[in-house]
């Protein structure tokens, strides 16, 4: 297998072309979370969870982000219909809400990232 190169302001493979690491920089998630409720499972960049109310859990990251003006997505893992939604977030943190179809909180299994620039 041949070795790609790695430049500072490319990324090159051997035989896929070349990528400007801008791309790789800005576009990537920041922060990302898998958490059974509020039990953190898999993380990158988050240190801790609170479990706020039913349904309802913040985030904090273990790095801030450079403003409150991120991308937060986020899915529900559970076999019926859940509404996820960000209630807030800071520099430091997010806080999100999954509720049911009858607009009530409902903890559930949840994956969520962040996308900005960090500070």
């Amino acid at each position: 297998m041949a070795n790609g190169k790695i430049k500072a302001d490319t990324l090159e493979h051997s035989t896929a072309g070349s990528l400007d690491t801008k791309f790789v920089v800005n576009g990537s998630a920041k922060v990302w979370v898998f958490a059974t409720s509020d039990v953190i499972t898999d993380s990158l960049n988050t240190s801790s969870s609170t479990d706020v109310a039913t349904g309802e859990y913040t985030f904090t990251f273990t790095s801030a982000t450079a403003t409150t003006n991120v991308a937060m997505t986020g899915t529900v893992l559970q076999n019926n219909n859940y509404i996820i939604g960000r209630k807030s977030n800071t520099t430091s943190s997010y806080n999100i809400r999954i509720k049911n179809t009858g607009n009530n909180g409902q903890d559930a299994n949840t994956g969520s990232s962040v996308h900005g620039d960090l500070a």
